[in-house]
C-alpha cells in the first residue's frame, strides 16, 4: 500500500489539527489500533517513532511512510523491559532531536476464569500493560522535562472501570493505566505535560481475533452489550488521538475519553 493524501481527504481528523514539527513515540505500532494511529499521526505531519516487538512490520509502515514523504524510524523493543525503553528513547532523540508526543498502546489480553489463570500469563498481561505504560511514561518524560512540556496519551480501557468475567488480568491492568494516567497528571501539570488515556471500546484488531479463539461466543457477548450494535473501525480511533496530540488540547490532562459505542453509558 502507497500512502497518499487521499488518506487525508477520506478522514476528517486529518484536515482539522497540525501536527506540523511534532515529534511522536507510538508503541505497539506495527497493528491495529497502533499502527492506525502511528499513520493518522504521520499524515497530520508528525514524525514518528514506530515500536513494537517484531521489526518487520514496523520498518514496512514506515518504509512505506517515508516513501510517501512521512519522516519515520522504526524500533524493535518490548516496552515491559527498562533496557529496550531507554535504548528506544534514545534512539528516537538521536533521529528526531526530541518527543513531542508519547502514545502508550502496546498491550495483550488473556480470557480465562480466575480459578484457571495461568500466573505467567498474569504477569505477561500486567507487565506490557501496566508496567510499559509506567517505563515508557518514565523515560519519555524525562525528555519532555527537558523540552519544557508535551502530550501523553495512554490507551486505556472500558475494562479498566467496569468489570468483566474472564478478564482479571486485562481489567487490573487497564484500571492501573487510568490511575497512573490520572498521578502523571497531577504530577506533571506544572511542567507542560499533559497525559490523558483513550479508553476504546471493542474494535476490529488482532486482539479481538484472539479473545475469539479462545473464547468460543465472546464477539457475540460484546456485542450484546454494546447500544451502537457493532465493533469499533480502526479509523474512529483516530481523531481524539490527533486532538490530544494537538496544541488544540493544551487545557486537557488527566482526562479519560471513551470511544466505546455507548458501553460506558449503560
Amino acid at each position: 500500500m502507497h500512502i497518499t493524501n487521499e488518506r487525508i481527504m477520506t478522514n476528517p481528523a486529518l484536515k482539522i489539527f497540525s501536527l506540523d514539527g511534532k515529534v511522536a513515540l507510538i508503541t505497539g505500532a506495527s497493528r491495529g489500533l497502533g499502527k492506525e494511529i502511528a499513520t493518522g499521526l504521520a499524515l497530520s505531519g508528525a514524525s514518528v517513532v514506530l515500536v513494537g516487538r517484531t521489526l518487520k512490520p514496523l520498518q514496512d509502515l514506515a518504509e512505506e511512510l517515508i516513501a510517501s514523504g512521512y519522516p519515520a524510524l522504526a524500533v524493535s523493543a518490548d516496552v515491559s523491559q527498562s533496557q529496550d525503553v531507554q535504548s528506544t528513547v534514545k534512539a528516537a532523540i538521536q533521529r528526531f532531536g526530541k518527543i513531542d508526543v508519547l502514545v502508550n498502546n502496546a498491550g495483550t489480553t488473556w480470557r480465562s476464569s480466575i480459578v484457571d489463570f495461568d500466573e505467567a500469563q498474569y504477569d505477561r498481561v500486567v507487565n506490557l500493560n501496566m508496567k510499559g505504560v509506567f517505563l515508557c511514561t518514565k523515560y519519555v518524560g524525562i525528555e519532555m522535562l527537558k523540552n519544557g512540556g508535551g502530550s501523553i496519551i495512554n490507551v486505556g480501557s472500558g475494562a479498566g472501570q467496569n468489570g468483566m468475567a474472564n478478564s482479571i488480568a486485562y481489567c487490573a491492568s487497564k484500571g492501573g493505566v487510568v490511575m497512573l494516567t490520572k498521578a502523571a497528571a497531577i504530577e506533571w501539570v506544572q511542567q507542560g505535560i499533559r497525559v490523558n488515556a483513550i479508553m476504546p471500546g471493542t474494535f476490529k484488531t488482532s486482539l479481538l481475533e484472539e479473545c475469539m479463539v479462545q473464547e468460543p461466543g465472546y464477539a457475540e457477548m460484546i456485542i450484546r452489550n454494546l447500544p451502537i450494535g457493532r465493533f469499533g473501525e480502526l479509523e474512529e480511533i483516530v481523531g481524539i488521538c490527533i486532538y490530544l496530540a494537538s496544541d488544540n488540547s493544551t487545557f486537557m490532562t488527566g482526562g479519560l475519553i471513551f470511544i466505546d459505542g455507548g458501553a460506558n453509558a449503560r
